[in-house]
């Protein structure tokens, strides 16, 4: 399935897909969401979770740019860089 498949799913089908085929990444807090991050096929995509309400709010797409960026505290790259 490539992205614009998998965007125009519904959220509940997509959801269902990532916690079937995914794999658990990595987690941030975001205001009140807990967001986890899936590597899913070929593209990565974030969960959107309030733990409040006990709801998935959104599934969301998200680039290796914008990874690196999020979650630059969670990876360790410096081995390769050397």
């Amino acid at each position: 399935m490539d992205k614009n498949q998998f965007e125009n799913l519904a959220l509940k089908e997509k959801v269902y897909l990532i916690l079937e085929q995914g794999k658990a990444v990595s987690t941030r807090q975001f205001l009140f969401y807990q967001i986890t991050l899936y590597g899913f096929s070929d593209y990565f995509a974030e969960i959107w979770y309030i733990p409040a309400t006990n709801k998935i709010d959104k599934v969301e797409l998200i680039t290796l740019d914008e990874i690196l960026q999020l979650y630059q505290n969670d990876f360790d790259i410096s081995s390769l860089l050397n």
